[in-house]
């Protein structure tokens, strides 16, 4: 007797087979065309490499260009902006009498980003009231438009340095001076505040 050959149908083997190799085929392409992460800085405005764009730039020049006088000419440099600003400068030693040892100025891109950065420093100072039992925080006005609002001003003390911080809300801009346990001490540090604000 001899065993009749069953025929086996190959379609399903061979469906499967063209099924599995569209899969592949289709990772490959997302894979090729899906957006890295770095695409994804480039599209929010940064690079992967920390050039500035051009936004970036202009930012930070107009920044330095509202800073105090007082500051050596290589006494700030743009740092990574917070969450929110458009620039940031850190700066060392004020050389005005008075003067911070250090502060941080920061160009908010809206007036909720700059309420968000003061509150920030609020919150991690020990606030006082600033010399004259000026309100703090509170609202600060120019000597020249005494009937307009600035901005808001803080005193305190954040890990026992002396610290001066307010808002210009007109220019968006956030500023934060310290100074050392060893002076100018918060009286000196607000004197320079309200000759250079």
């Amino acid at each position: 007797m001899n065993p009749r050959a069953v025929n086996r149908d190959r379609r399903p083997t061979i469906l499967i087979a063209a099924a599995a190799a569209a899969v592949v085929g289709l990772a490959a392409l997302a894979w090729t065309f899906w957006p890295s992460s770095e695409d994804a800085e480039k599209a929010e405005g940064s690079t992967a490499t920390g050039v500035p764009t051009e936004a970036q730039q202009e930012a930070q020049t107009r920044l330095l260009d509202m800073l105090p006088p007082g500051y050596a000419s290589d006494a700030c440099e743009p740092v990574v902006p917070a969450k929110g600003a458009l620039a940031q400068v850190s700066c060392s030693r004020n050389d005005d009498t008075g003067g911070p040892l250090s502060a941080i100025y920061t160009l908010a891109e809206d007036q909720e980003t700059l309420t968000d950065l003061f509150d920030g420093v609020v919150d991690t100072s020990a606030v006082v009231n600033c010399p004259g039992n000026i309100q703090s925080p509170g609202p600060w006005r120019r000597n020249a438009t005494p009937d307009r609002i600035a901005g808001i001003l803080v005193c305190g003390f954040q890990q026992s340095r002396p610290t001066v911080a307010w808002t210009t809300d007109a220019d968006l801009m956030m500023s934060e001076v310290q100074s050392g346990p060893q002076g100018p001490n918060l009286v000196q540090l607000y004197t320079w505040w309200s000759s250079h604000s």
